[in-house]
């Protein structure tokens, strides 16, 4: 009896968690970006945005060029290390590409998400990352353990 009751309580607690957030692997707990918050698919079709809209300021090998900020190394992770992702979706959405902000749909800015995550070494997993900033709320940066 005991047993089932734990197994109804861990059930309820995971379908309580935002999409995207179970963990089971290890103990980082609910809601990072190690939380496999995306998929490679996602990832792919991020890719094919960033060449065609980003790359020219932030290089092809996401090091930023000129003004342009790195999405990747040190100072992404000194810029992003414990906020919340909506900050890079809600920056991505307002602001970019540069020359002309708020042309990219929420899709395309959380497939855009998705390639900076995976570019930065982060797990793919089997669900989209969200194309919502109110969802992204919920998942946090967290440096490498």
């Amino acid at each position: 009896m005991f047993g089932a009751v734990t197994a109804a309580c861990t059930a309820i607690q995971l379908a309580a968690m935002p999409v995207g957030t179970a963990r089971a692997r290890d103990s980082l707990g609910p809601g990072s970006v190690w939380d496999s918050v995306f998929t490679l698919a996602q990832a792919g079709r991020g890719e094919l945005t960033y060449r065609a809209t980003c790359a020219s300021c932030h290089g092809d090998s996401l090091a930023g060029i000129n003004d342009a900020p790195a999405l990747t190394g040190p100072d992404f992770h000194k810029t992003h290390d414990g906020n919340a992702l909506n900050s890079l979706f809600n920056r991505i959405n307002n602001d970019m590409p540069s020359d002309n902000p708020g042309i990219l749909t929420n899709l395309q800015v959380a497939e855009l998400v998705a390639f900076v995550l995976k570019y930065n070494g982060y797990p793919a997993g089997k669900v989209e990352l969200p194309a919502a900033a109110e969802s992204l709320k919920q998942i946090r940066f967290l440096p490498k353990p």
